[in-house]
């Protein structure tokens, strides 16, 4: 079988998994698919200047948040059945695109940028013009609502999204 180059993974099932779905021909010339737990944020954003269309799929909250901000990319929950995939793929269906859980509140997403661009808790407070107890309580909710066990786990996944870029 003949495998697109379009498709970005480190997983060969998921790179034959669609090629084997769709032909290498209708990918090669109409989008990227990118694999975002297998594969790096330079991948996905060096494929975003491309020009093609860019389907990502994505399993968690943290990574929509880290990828919202791209434009031409579309998210996908990486859970999806095949049937929804296709209709977000070839139809542009924009129902079964990726959605998340709870909403970060706009403080929220500003103190989650803060700590993308690698930002101690000091610095976050001077920028944001917040106290100590403040970010911790910004941190806690964030944590809650991103469904992550614990601030160690929040910050693995931040530094994730860092190493990457």
């Amino acid at each position: 079988m003949d495998l697109s180059d379009s498709v970005i993974s480190d997983d060969y099932f998921f790179i034959f998994g669609f090629s084997a779905l769709l032909s290498r021909e209708l990918i090669d010339e109409n989008f990227y698919i990118v694999d975002v737990e297998t594969t790096s944020y330079a991948q996905v954003t060096d494929s975003v200047c491309q020009g093609r269309k860019i389907f990502a799929f994505i399993s968690n909250d943290v990574d929509y948040y880290a990828l919202q901000h791209l434009e031409n990319v579309t998210l996908i929950d990486r859970r999806s059945p095949v049937k929804e995939v296709l209709s977000c793929l070839l139809v542009n269906n924009s129902r079964f695109n990726y959605h998340v859980k709870y909403k970060l509140s706009a403080r929220e997403n500003e103190v989650l940028t803060c700590m993308q661009q690698g930002l101690d808790t000091q610095q976050i407070g001077e920028r944001l013009g917040m106290n100590m107890k403040t970010f911790y309580a910004h941190r806690t909710r964030m944590i809650n609502k991103l469904q992550i066990s614990n601030r160690i786990t929040l910050y693995k996944n931040i530094a994730r999204h860092r190493a990457i870029s």
